[in-house]
């Protein structure tokens, strides 16, 4: 809930400043790459009857290796300059996400398997972002950003034979925000590469994985790690 009433805080933080006067120059255009660590937390969601827990009801679990991995995240981003030192960034990120083979614990004690999953689609950003005085050929940056990922995840079977391997891929749909603080050369033979370490924390409801027949609730916390590189106009 605290990441979905930031995400509405930004963009109207971002109409506030689109309402005075913008610049017309010193707009970017970024490419980036990053890998990432994090952990998949709080899950729950409409369950059958387990040992230790009976009836169908919302049903916590936790997985006793709750690792979330970046596998792979390519970003191109557009910054817009505001005014000064203050720019607008909005982005787009292909990524994929995958979790470890490993066991869950449902409220109760229940203890199962759960084959690992992976997750993929775009990530889109949108927020404001500051850049502070240089120090020496470096320029350092924070922003914070409003997340939406749109995705799909993988290896959902329940019913048939090998159970958390296969099935339909279905549709995963988180709302965040994205803090990060990075730096980029201004001058010298590295000019416009980059540095950023970034945080996303969003909060999904995914459709049908496994015996959660009705979709599933879930927070995803992982930091990235990115290289990427600037290119003026």
């Amino acid at each position: 809930m605290k990441s979905r009433i930031i995400f509405c805080k930004i963009f109207i933080l971002i109409y506030l400043l689109f309402s005075k006067n913008v610049s017309v120059a010193d707009d970017e255009i970024s490419l980036g790459i990053a890998l990432g660590k994090g952990i998949m937390e709080n899950v729950s969601g409409l369950h059958t009857p387990v040992t230790g827990n009976p009836g169908n009801n919302i049903k916590g679990l936790v997985l006793d290796d709750d690792s979330l991995n970046t596998n792979i995240s390519l970003n191109i981003d557009y910054n817009k300059n505001l005014k000064d030192n203050l720019y607008l960034n909005s982005g787009v990120s292909l990524v994929k996400h995958s979790t470890t083979d490993t066991t869950i614990t449902f409220d109760g004690g229940y203890n199962s398997s759960f084959p690992d999953i992976y997750f993929y689609g775009l990530i889109f950003d949108l927020g404001p972002s500051y850049r502070f005085k240089e120090i020496s050929n470096l320029t350092p940056y924070a922003s914070l950003n409003a997340t939406y990922f749109l995705g799909k995840q993988s290896d959902t079977q329940y019913d048939g034979p090998r159970y958390g391997e296969g099935g339909p891929h279905t549709y995963v749909r988180c709302l965040g925000v994205t803090p990060n603080l990075g730096f980029f050369v201004n001058s010298g033979f590295l000019k416009g590469y980059g540095f950023s370490v970034e945080r996303l924390l969003l909060e999904c409801e995914n459709d049908q994985i496994r015996s959660m027949e009705n979709g599933y609730d879930a927070d995803f916390d992982i930091t990235h790690y990115r290289i990427d590189y600037r290119i003026p106009f």
